[in-house]
């Protein structure tokens, strides 16, 4: 697994604006502060990503510790939620990879996974609840996720980390390895495959 590389920062922090007095330093990241703010994080993307809890709680132990293991490097935390996006997608997908190769070793055949194509012309208009409301009741948040789940792995993949995470698209195709057309072009399909799995439990419920 690719060892991550915290995102580079001085030790002395910005300098200080027109002369003036060094600036105030953030306080220092300690694994204390990794685990309780950014554990639970890492978690739901390698779930969505993987699919079941089992997986999700290897990649995210994985992931900490890889990032406790580098804390001393780090300075500073502005770039902090990008370096940890980056470091769990990463995971998530050689575990993946690993999973798929030992599977298709013990059943001795590589099954294909066929992406159906849908047209891409047109906008498609967004749900008018997100995936991540808290006031969604616990039976509507369960149908969004199995949705999710639903989809095609590619398209997951850029639609947990479009619409779910929030990530801009240039940064989903660096992480995915793929070019920005492809990631508009997916992330719109996850889009369609969403709504039509929705629609029946979501009337009236769409943006306009």
């Amino acid at each position: 697994m690719t060892d991550p590389t915290p995102p580079p920062g001085g030790e002395d922090g910005p300098p200080p604006p027109d002369g003036g007095p060094p600036l105030a330093q953030s306080p220092p990241i300690t694994p204390e502060i990794v685990f309780r703010e950014y554990a639970p994080r890492i978690y739901h993307i390698a779930r969505r990503m993987l699919g079941n809890d089992a997986d999700a709680e290897d990649v995210t132990q994985d992931v900490l510790l890889q990032v406790i293991r580098k804390l001393d490097t780090y300075r500073g935390d502005a770039q902090l939620s990008t370096w940890l996006h980056r470091v769990t997608v990463n995971a998530a997908l050689a575990y993946r990879q690993k999973r798929t190769n030992r599977q298709r070793r013990e059943m001795n055949e590589a099954p294909d996974q066929v992406l159906e194509s849908a047209p891409a012309n047109g906008p498609v208009r967004r749900w008018s609840v997100g995936p991540d409301e808290p006031v969604l009741a616990a039976e509507q948040a369960a149908v969004i996720e199995k949705a999710i789940e639903e989809l095609p792995v590619p398209f997951r993949d850029v639609y947990i980390l479009a619409d779910v995470e929030g990530l801009q698209n240039s940064e989903i195709a660096d992480m995915l390895g793929l070019s920005v057309p492809a990631v508009k072009s997916r992330l719109h399909r996850a889009r369609m495959r969403m709504r039509d799995s929705l629609a029946p439990h979501f009337e009236g419920g769409i943006a306009s």
